[in-house]
This record gives structure tokens, sequence and C-alpha cells, in this order.
């Protein structure tokens, strides 16, 4: 299985990007964190690509990168690491339609049921989540994966173009975009714990993270390849375990089981 090469890094990458990133959100707005995060991931990849499109589709693709990439992080001022990978992850539910819409890419019936396993283990982790201030962080968070959703279907429609170009396109409309907005919250401590997170966040976390869900989209219909992305959330939360002695509820651990199966059922090839 060809996307198993990139899925496996992605994981881990992604797994620990939230934390990283929560970490220097402490320090600087969203809109300076992300525009950091697109002019470092520019220049790499432009100077890897030596290229930069303009066209209607890219464009479209950068400003539905940049909503997802700003949401996400005024998600993470309200909520834990671990429940902003959870409540990203709704993202599958969203693709598929979009899929569908853009793409004419039609789910298989064993592709729907995966990712309803898997969104209906989503949603039992998220149930703890319904209260006091995190409320907002949830809803900005899940609108964050119906942009993220979409910019998933826009790499998969121009997955005959190359990747580095795709990307080096979309990171520089995208800083020109966050540039336009610096005005609005430009507040930045450049301290150490900032200096670390947008370091990660920028380059493991960014650029390569980005690259690699571009080429899973590119080899694999979105349907099958979004449902993979709940291994995340899995690892995220045992990583949250582990590092702040922080167990999930039952009902969350119920819901990460679900996940799991959902991703398993979703890789059944036929029904």
């Amino acid at each position: 299985m060809k996307v198993v090469k990139y899925l496996i890094p992605y994981v881990l990458i992604s797994s620990f990007n939230y934390y990283f990133a929560k970490e220097a959100i402490s320090s600087a707005s969203p809109i300076v964190f992300n525009l950091i995060r697109y002019l470092i991931s520019t220049a790499i990849f432009v100077s890897l690509s030596k290229k930069v499109i303009f066209s209607k589709d890219i464009i479209q693709l950068a400003i539905y990168t940049t909503a997802s990439s700003l949401l996400w992080a005024y998600g993470l001022l309200y909520v834990t690491p671990a429940e902003s990978a959870v409540l990203s992850y709704t993202m599958p539910l969203f693709s598929i339609p979009i899929a569908l819409l853009v793409l004419s890419e039609n789910p298989t019936l064993i592709e729907i049921i995966g990712v309803i396993i898997g969104f209906s283990g989503v949603i039992l982790y998220g149930l703890p989540l319904i209260h006091g201030f995190t409320l907002l962080g949830s809803i900005v968070t899940v609108v964050n994966a119906i942009f993220w959703a979409s910019f998933s279907v826009y790499y998969r429609k121009l997955r005959e173009y190359d990747p580095l170009v795709v990307n080096s396109s979309q990171f520089a409309i995208g800083s020109i975009i966050l540039t336009l907005l610096l005005p609005i919250d430009y507040k930045v401590d450049l301290n150490e714990q900032f200096a670390y997170g947008i370091v990660y966040t920028s380059i493991p976390g960014g650029a390569l993270s980005f690259f690699l869900w571009n080429m899973m989209v590119k080899i694999e219909k979105i349907s099958r390849v979004t449902v993979l992305s709940f291994s995340v959330p899995i690892l995220t939360t045992l990583v949250e375990y582990i590092l702040y002695g922080t167990p999930p509820l039952l009902i969350q651990i119920i819901g990460i089981i679900l996940m799991f199966i959902g991703i398993l059922v979703s890789r059944i090839r036929k029904i």
C-alpha cells in the first residue's frame, strides 16, 4: 500500500504538532504564528520547485488552507492539543460530500461505513468537551475541519501538478493573505518557547506534513485517505497521557476504539 510510506511519518509528525502549536500561540497571535509558518514553508518549497503559479484552483486551495490554519490556531487558544486533534478529525465526514461535489468522486459503501464508525468515535470522544469555555474552541476547530476537508479535495483535484509547485504556490498566496490580516492582531513575544514551537510547526509540522498529506490524497481517493487521519487523534491522546498523565475518560476510550475500527473497516476493498 503506497500510501503507508507517507502515512506513518505524517501521523508521527502531526501527533506532536498540536503540542508545539499550543506552546507557540501562547506567545503570538494566530495570525503572526501562521504568517511565520507560511513564510518559512514558502521559502522551502520555492527553493525546491523554483516556481509559483497562480490559477483559480490554486487560489481557492490557498484560501481554504489559510482559513483552516487560522481557525486551527484560534481553536487551540481554548482547547487542549488532544481535544483539538479529535475535533479537527471530524474532517473525513465533510470531505466525502465535498469530493462528490467538486470531483464527482463516489465513495464505496464500505468507505462510507468506515467513516461513519470512525466519526461516531469522534462524537463520543467529543461529548465531554461540551462544557464551559471549551464550546467556542470546539466550534472554531470543527469549522477548521471543514476547510481542511476542502483543501484536501483541492489537493486531489490538482493531483496532476507537481506537489512541490502546488505547495510553493499555496504557501506564497497564503502568506499574502496573512500579511493583509496582520494589522488585526500582531502580538508576538520572541522567546525560547515560541522559537521551539514555530520551528517544529513550520518545518516538520508545516512544510513536510502538508507535502505528505498532499502525496496521500494524490495517490488515493479522498474517502479512503481521509479516514486514515483518525490515526492522529488516537496517537495524540496517547501522547497526552504519557506527557501529562491525563487519562481519557471511559467514553473517550470507547470513541478512540471506534475510530480505530473505522480505519480498519474503510480499508476493506470490496462491498
